[in-house]
């Protein structure tokens, strides 16, 4: 449990340090434009990319903890039944 929320509170600090401008646009662009070619969709355009940047992460960060939710609540009602 403790290691959900670490990874949640990382991610979320991520989320907010390229959204304020701490880390330097370098640092992320590369892994939006990995993520854009892997998916095979257009890459934003430079004055967007913080902004995908952080819809990615907060994706990321949704995503994962619905699946654990749903993983945690079919456990528990396939262990009640």
């Amino acid at each position: 449990m403790i290691s959900i929320v670490a990874a949640n509170v990382v991610l979320a600090l991520i989320a907010v340090s390229i959204a304020s401008g701490i880390l330097p646009a370098k640092a992320f662009s590369g892994a939006v434009t990995v993520l854009h070619k892997t998916i095979g969709i257009t890459l934003p355009a430079p004055d967007k990319e913080r902004t995908v940047a952080v819809i990615w992460i907060v994706s990321i960060l949704v995503i994962g903890d619905v699946v654990l939710f749903l993983l945690i609540f079919l456990a528990n009602a396939v262990g009640k039944g």
